[in-house]
């Protein structure tokens, strides 16, 4: 079986890795993945994380503007793919693409589906308070992660586990999964359930305001966002100190502090000691344990504190509009 895989992102990274080993059942016939983008601060164009491990591997890697094109039918066409495999890729394929292999076009999905389908499942199932999740291979068709399901396998979600560190977790089930899928592909069993609509739910991608921190949240649910947000686009918001100039600041790491009620209005640093401080909450209070000015690096609390004094009554807001 000749299996052609589309992907671009790091969670793609370990299925690749796993299909270039190669099996009984299937050979790596062709990569293809997104163009280089502009990125950094000098806008330069960039390769994408799987084109850059493909060229590692000496992988044959194509990157098409668009695969929904009648160059990149007749060219896949032509080489005589068997399956899609579609991981982290970046562009919606058309029906026309989905029925070019004869044994069909799969995904690897990063949520136990129906549930949190779309752009963002592993931030959307840690902001959703869920404690657990896992991956799902499913078969495509016209529609957003609606296909068929295949298998899916599970796992539990840390407490203290990030989104970037989750979908790192993630992405190695995914490959796991899809090798003992394989089989039943080549054997052409791949029909698939059928999702329950009723019970789907959806990640839509995150914009960087999803990061801003609402300080009138219970602690917990701040928690979560400061989890969910990490690695991008950070947890944030504005320290405004009762000495010194406001700053804006990222929350990487956190945890619930304790019960702050009665205390001060919700995002007011209410304690302080040598290790860190804690921020009040719409219920609770915030333990902050790693932080980040804006260009600076990432640093604990304590050493944060060194740089950046932080005293009782200083305040953590929206944005940098002075309340009187």
């Amino acid at each position: 079986m000749k299996v052609a895989l589309l992907a671009s992102g790091p969670f793609a990274i370990p299925v690749l890795d796993a299909l270039h080993q190669g099996g009984a059942d299937f050979e790596l016939h062709r990569v293809v993945s997104r163009p280089d983008r502009p990125a950094g601060r000098g806008r330069k164009p960039r390769p994408n994380p799987v084109k850059i491990r493909a060229l590692e591997l000496g992988v044959d890697c194509r990157t098409p503007e668009s695969v929904n094109t009648p160059e990149f039918r007749e060219e896949m066409g032509a080489i005589g793919t068997d399956v899609f495999i579609v991981a982290d890729y970046g562009e919606i394929l058309r029906e026309e693409v989905l029925s070019l292999p004869p044994l069909g076009s799969f995904n690897l999905h990063a949520s136990l589906l129906p549930a949190y389908r779309g752009a963002a499942p592993v931030v959307h199932a840690i902001l959703g308070g869920e404690d657990e999740t896992g991956v799902t291979l499913f078969r495509l068709e016209r529609g957003l992660d609606s296909g068929p399901v295949l298998a899916c396998s599970r796992t539990a979600i840390d407490p203290v586990e990030t989104a970037g560190e989750l979908e790192a977790r993630l992405s190695e089930l995914s490959a796991a999964l899809l090798l003992e899928q394989l089989p039943v592909i080549a054997a052409g069993n791949a029909a698939g359930e059928a999702q329950d609509k009723i019970l789907a739910t959806l990640a839509p991608k995150l914009k960087k305001s999803n990061g801003l921190i609402d300080w009138d949240l219970p602690a917990s649910s701040v928690c979560d966002l400061v989890r969910a947000m990490n690695p991008w686009p950070l947890a944030h918001g504005f320290l405004c100190p009762l000495q010194g100039k406001t700053k804006r600041v990222s929350i990487l790491r956190s945890t619930p502090g304790g019960d702050a009620a009665g205390g001060p209005p919700p995002g007011t640093v209410h304690e302080v000691d040598a290790e860190g401080f804690s921020v009040s909450c719409g219920r609770g209070a915030l333990r902050v344990l790693e932080l980040q000015r804006e260009g600076k690096p990432a640093m604990d609390a304590a050493a944060f504190m060194r740089g950046n004094p932080i005293e009782t009554g200083d305040q953590f807001r929206a944005s940098v509009e002075v309340r009187r």
